[in-house]
């Protein structure tokens, strides 16, 4: 028996010499609108190997067996014929999942090796935060893109969505509303938790300026200036009118988790709310929480504590103390984890869930050069948390740092992980023909030349001397990226080579040699790969207020 990511390994090393075509899976034994995870399955496998003649259909069968526990899944290959079970239908997901990335793929078959396959999460809560705002991808995605990508992230094994269905900024994109929907339907399709904000005490623009909290001094929490003061009676009535409103808006979205934010934005600092974190903020979601729960009984509660002090962390605990419903507390900072919950166990053992910053740490613009690979980085916080935390909610900005999301979900799933496997597992599945070897070799020049010359995150090269040691080393690096995705992409299966993943992975080494053999943020050798960004990013007007304005190009190449 197999188990876990360990699977893929020994598929890769055992890989059979004989292979498959196509896949005939049945899913009859499955409600009817369950079935489509047959067509989720069949799909990724013809995208990669396209159905031919060359060798006989694998066969795929689906089954609910209360004999599996949780949500876990297990995965029997025999005498061409692959039955996937679990008891409850994410299961079944996931298992669908680890055949994807169990088989090995070529141009004209693929390969699975007879055996018992196992999906056993170790922690409970797996969730991305698809942060739909500023004119990313993930606003200005259609609703087909959003669905399709959300089955991708469940096939890994995430189990849970975060996204607004609000508009943030009304008007700009017909397709936020639909999509809003669709991605809320296919959540609850697949089995997945969705999560929605729990309410803040962040106003509309056009919000009573008396009404109005004192703003925070610590720029790390955010002032836009429209944070209500719930000190004031009339402040704390304005703030459950909105509530009330925004939970009519979620009447057909079935929220299974409350998440609720203290800042970024959010806070006051008046007499009367500070510490806003230990304070203000626990008598505001009091308020939320009651209105929440009886519009959606069944929801659970997270309480994020972002960028808390340590009094805002004294307060929380004595007030969980003398209250009940809380079922997560969130916890993560901009750099290491916050030593408050390392050294206080929760009152009542509340769970830990932790928020990696998987998508602006380190370069601006963010999106604007290709794939984002942090895997040492994302290890050594997960190690610091590993044993209080049980689950995630990763922040995401957007398609660009697609492997941050496998090897955070990965880590999760399995804590004794190595992060080069799962990178030889991404590869696998996603790049497969190249050689994974070579990919984890990628992976970690893009990590170390994450920061530019000088430490910077923009490409400035403020105080980089041209005949530094340190550039000279970073072009180095450079080139062998590129010698290297070269080299993929000249192995990569053709069916996947104009793919959005490895085309981002490719820009990321070409733009990077570019920027740094000129010394230029956005030098005209690199125009092509920056436009290329832009249209896989949906980012032309994103990149057109940038241009017109200077502001909220944050996602975007940014380039004239």
């Amino acid at each position: 028996m197999v188990t876990g990511f360990g699977a893929l390994l020994l598929a890769a090393a055992m890989a059979s010499q004989g292979g498959f075509s196509r896949v005939a899976a049945d899913a009859s034994a499955l409600p009817a609108e369950k079935r489509f995870v047959a067509e989720m399955l069949t799909n990724r496998i013809e995208a990669r190997t396209p159905g031919s003649d060359a060798a006989k259909p694998l066969a795929v069968r689906f089954a609910l067996d209360d004999a599996v526990k949780g949500e876990n899944a297990v995965v029997t290959v025999k005498d061409g014929t692959a039955t996937i079970r679990a008891r409850r239908f994410r299961g079944l997901v996931f298992g669908a999942g680890l055949l994807l990335r169990t088989a090995r793929y070529g141009e004209k078959t693929f390969s699975l090796d007879d055996g018992e396959y196992r999906f056993e999460p170790k922690k409970s809560l797996r969730m991305c935060y698809m942060a739909r705002h500023f004119l990313n991808w993930y606003h200005m995605a259609t609703p087909d893109e959003l669905t399709t990508y959300i089955d991708d992230l469940a096939l890994s094994g995430h189990n849970a969505f975060d996204f607004q269905c609000e508009l943030p900024t009304p008007g700009r994109n017909g397709n936020f509303e639909k999509a809003s929907l669709a991605a809320v339907n296919r959540v609850h399709a697949l089995d997945c938790g969705f999560c929605s904000g729990g309410g803040n005490n962040q106003a509309p623009e056009d919000s009573p300026e008396e009404l109005r909290g004192v703003p925070n001094s610590d720029p790390k929490r955010g002032n836009l200036g429209f944070n209500v003061c719930i000190s004031k009676p009339e402040g704390m009535e304005y703030l459950c009118r909105l509530r009330k409103d925004a939970i009519a808006k979620l009447a057909g979205s079935s929220p299974d988790y409350f998440c609720y934010w203290p800042f970024d934005e959010g806070g006051c600092e008046c007499d009367g709310c500070k510490p806003w974190g230990g304070n203000g903020f626990l008598r505001l979601i009091e308020r939320f929480s009651a209105m929440n729960r009886a519009a959606f009984p069944k929801a659970k509660t997270i309480i994020s504590t972002w960028v808390f002090h340590d009094d805002d962390w004294e307060g929380l605990y004595k007030w969980l103390e003398t209250h009940d419903g809380v079922d997560y507390i969130l916890a993560d900072s901009h750099t290491d984890f916050p030593k408050y919950p390392l050294e206080h166990p929760t009152p009542k053992g509340i769970p830990i869930m932790t928020f990696p910053e998987i998508s602006m740490w380190g370069r601006a613009p963010w999106g604007g050069y290709g794939a984002t690979a942090l895997p040492k980085r994302f290890a050594r916080l997960f190690r610091q948390v590993e044993r209080i935390a049980d689950g995630f909610m990763s922040y995401s900005e957007g398609l660009y740092e697609d492997i941050n999301k496998e090897v955070v979900n990965g880590l999760y799933i399995d804590p004794k992980a190595d992060t080069d496997d799962l990178l030889r597992s991404y590869a696998a599945y996603y790049l497969p023909g190249t050689d994974p070897e070579d990919f984890v070799k990628l992976c970690d020049i893009f990590e170390t030349n994450h920061k530019f010359p000088g430490g910077h995150s923009h490409p400035s090269f403020k105080g980089v001397a041209p005949d530094s040691p340190e550039l000279a080393e970073y072009r180095r690096r450079a080139a062998e990226a590129c010698r290297i995705a070269e080299r993929m992409d000249g192995a990569i299966l053709t069916s996947l080579k104009e793919s959005w993943r490895w085309r981002l992975v490719y820009l990321r080494a070409m733009i990077d040699r570019e920027i740094i053999s000129t010394c230029q943020g956005a030098p005209e050798s690199a125009r092509k790969y920056f436009e290329e960004l832009v249209k896989m990013y949906h980012a032309e007007r994103q990149l057109a207020d940038w241009r017109k304005t200077g502001k909220r190009g944050w996602t975007t190449p940014q380039f004239k």
